[in-house]
């Protein structure tokens, strides 16, 4: 008789009876902890995990704030840098006496002019790739033609946006209104990716004719933008006046987009330099609008947000949002404001150092907002919290407004758009001599 081999198993293979007694294990201690299985599984983990001391804490005093205007809302779109800088506009204007709260501007002048400078740009990519074809596998060839043809978005940066403004200015949103494509605008980019289709084909397919291809395919997109957005208005009547978009922002307005830069904070790089991604501009032959970064301290970064708005000056900060610890009823940031504890029977997770979080990838940019306001004890002190202005409409948070404390910036700002003017001279100079950004990831 032959003899039965050992059977052993893997510990990479999970059988259903190790699953099986693992669950057992885990519902006897939930229930041990007295975990209210019933509530969270029936309203979800925002009311089984709100922590009520800190919602109790909580008081909507501001020692300095900065008029605003009114809330406005993104919808279903990824255009909150946009909607972000535009409000920096607005505040400086408001604080200054230059416009009323009653004169927004247009965040979706600027989406169509971002639209059409992204089209330029996806297809000089892929002539470039065409060019490229013989020196390119089948394989890698139609990867990248999918990447470009693909990739257009909703998403952008600050520098992006200050680009635009530069460009191609402001209007009051009376002039160029929200449709429903730029509240939802899944449909637009649809037909804009089928658009980059048909012209990524006809550039792979036809020789020495591609300039008489971009340009049809430049005409098109601009057509599908027009019937989604509407036609961007060329001149403006405001005070008696008739003015173009950029002579809007600069003489009414008082903005100037080549005033602001961009910090980070990343302890993976060194301090005190600036890195650059270059030729990364979104509107062509402007390489001071490239990505171009300084690296500083969270310490400092926090002196930023104080004296930029001591100064008069909004902050906009880019943020994760996406992390189990905003209060969206009460518009309530806080690392604390929900107890895991009550949902798991024990603090299961707690956070890691802002150094691992950013090595792993658990915690990233996500979300830009405004910052236009703060609250502290006496001046000179850390702030208790910041009051930020959010692009998710008046029904989210305290009616649009967001209440950041300085536990959570300290956890999930990684990013602000910051005045000329409260930056020291070394790091004034530092802004032209820029690096080559680390393995191109600011993060």
């Amino acid at each position: 008789m032959a003899r039965l081999e050992k059977v052993t198993t893997s510990r990479d293979v999970l059988t259903r009876e190790w699953i099986q007694r693992a669950a057992e294990r885990a519902s006897a201690r939930l229930s041990r902890d007295n975990v209210d299985l019933q509530r969270l599984r029936q309203r979800g983990f925002e009311a089984a995990a709100l922590d009520r001391d800190v919602v109790a804490r909580h008081n909507r005093r501001y020692s300095l704030e900065l008029p605003c205007g009114a809330i406005r809302n993104q919808e279903q779109s990824g255009r909150c840098w946009l909607f972000a800088p535009v409000v920096l506009a607005q505040t400086a204007a408001l604080h200054r006496g230059r416009i009323t709260a009653n004169e927004p501007f247009s965040e979706t002048y600027l989406y169509f002019f971002n639209l059409v400078e992204q089209a330029r740009a996806t297809l000089a990519d892929v002539r470039r790739i065409t060019e490229r074809q013989d020196s390119l596998s089948v394989d890698t060839l139609r990867r990248n033609l999918s990447g470009e043809v693909m990739g257009l978005g909703d998403g952008g940066e600050w520098e992006w946006a200050f680009a635009l403004i530069e460009k191609y200015g402001l209007v009051p949103a009376r002039c160029m209104p929200e449709t429903a494509s730029s509240k939802r605008t899944k449909a637009l980019a649809v037909d804009l990716h089928e658009c980059f289709a048909r012209a990524a084909r006809a550039i792979n397919t036809t020789t020495n004719n591609d300039d008489v291809v971009r340009d049809r395919a430049l005409g098109d997109i601009v057509r599908i933008l027009v019937a989604h957005l509407g036609c961007p208005p060329s001149v403006i009547k405001v005070r008696r006046r008739t003015l173009s978009p950029t002579e809007y922002a600069a003489d009414i307005v008082g903005f100037r987009p080549a005033d602001w830069r961009v910090i980070i904070s990343n302890p993976l790089l060194p301090f005190k330099r600036v890195y650059e991604r270059r030729a990364s501009a979104i509107t062509s032959h402007s390489p001071r609008f490239n990505l171009r970064r300084l690296n500083v301290s969270q310490r400092r970064l926090r002196h930023l947000v104080c004296a930029s708005l001591e100064a008069g000056y909004a902050v906009g900060c880019s943020a994760d949002v996406e992390r189990n610890d905003i209060d969206h009823r009460r518009g309530i940031m806080h690392p604390a404001v929900f107890n895991r504890s009550r949902v798991y029977g024990s603090q299961m997770i707690s956070d890691l150092p802002r150094r691992e979080d950013i090595y792993l990838g658990i915690a990233s940019s996500k979300h830009a907002m405004t910052i236009a306001g703060l609250d502290r004890s006496a001046r000179g002190a850390t702030p208790n919290k910041y009051r930020v202005v959010n692009s998710w409409g008046p029904e989210l948070g305290d009616q649009g407004v967001y209440h950041m404390y300085s536990e959570w910036f300290e956890e999930n700002v990684f990013k602000l758009a910051i005045h000329w003017s409260v930056l020291n001279d070394r790091e004034r100079a530092a802004y032209g001599h820029p690096e080559p950004l680390p393995g191109g990831r600011f993060y």
